[in-house]
């Protein structure tokens, strides 16, 4: 029996469950142009987002993300997203390169699930216990409110 005011978190069947967090989201779909392929080739994530589009996250996870697009992406294109995920007392700044796995029109924009192939760039190197895996990997039956 629930209290009254207990917070209710979903349990997760994932193997990488999700995180319902809204975060402003850089991005760029990489092409077919020799431009965007020599990128691809040499993942130089401070050329990959000279040119970007912005929208927000639905949730996170340590294997994706979903996120809006103002514009249909087709399946299978390649996908650079640069974003900041504010956690608690730790923050971190990540790039990575994924693979779009669905794009479906919502209300008013289309909501496009990406699948992280590699990340690029972040920023945690400096902290010692966590790794960015770690961090997307928290599960709701882990956090405590007292």
């Amino acid at each position: 029996m629930e209290k009254q005011g207990q917070i209710l978190l979903p349990q997760e069947r994932r193997d990488y469950p999700r995180i319902a967090i809204s975060v402003n989201v850089r991005y760029r779909v990489l092409g077919d142009e020799l431009e965007d392929k020599e990128i691809i080739k040499h993942f130089d994530p401070e050329k990959i987002f000279l040119k970007y589009n912005e929208n927000i996250t639905e949730n996170i996870s340590a294997s994706g993300l979903l996120m809006y697009s103002d514009e249909e992406i087709p399946v299978k294109s390649l996908i650079a997203v640069n974003m900041y995920i504010p956690l608690p007392g730790l923050s971190c700044s990540c790039k990575v390169l994924g693979e779009v796995v669905r794009c479906e029109k919502d209300e008013k924009k289309y909501k496009m699930a990406v699948k992280f192939l590699k990340v690029l760039w972040h920023n945690l190197n400096k902290y010692k216990f966590l790794t960015l895996t770690d961090l997307l990997e928290i599960k709701g039956e882990d956090i405590k409110i007292d």
